[in-house]
């Protein structure tokens, strides 16, 4: 039997890798369009317009997404591995039955 434990932390960390690139592929294809031109012109009416605090705003969401992501996961597999006990009811005393 595998260890879920350690299947559950590579699988954040595959996550994780993936969101964190997000922000990462788009400054740097900013940069390379910016970079492209030799007059400078296209570079002028490209501008990204989130700046780092911007980047790292997102960065930080998406981070609060997979961890919720990652409890809501825990959570639901937890519900599911519980067992379920049955209901536990108390019998009536013999007088308020007879009543």
């Amino acid at each position: 039997m595998r260890n879920r434990v350690v299947l559950a932390i590579a699988k954040l960390v595959r996550v994780s890798v993936v969101l964190a690139m997000v922000p990462v592929v788009l400054v740097t294809g900013a940069a390379v369009a910016g970079a492209s031109t030799a007059d400078g012109v296209a570079a002028s009416n490209m501008q990204f317009p989130i700046g780092p605090v911007g980047i790292a705003a997102v960065v930080v969401g998406l981070g609060g997404l997979v961890t919720g992501l990652v409890r809501h996961h825990r959570r639901v597999a937890a519900a599911a591995a519980a067992p379920v006990q049955p209901a536990v009811t108390e019998p009536e005393p013999a007088d308020r039955a007879a009543a």
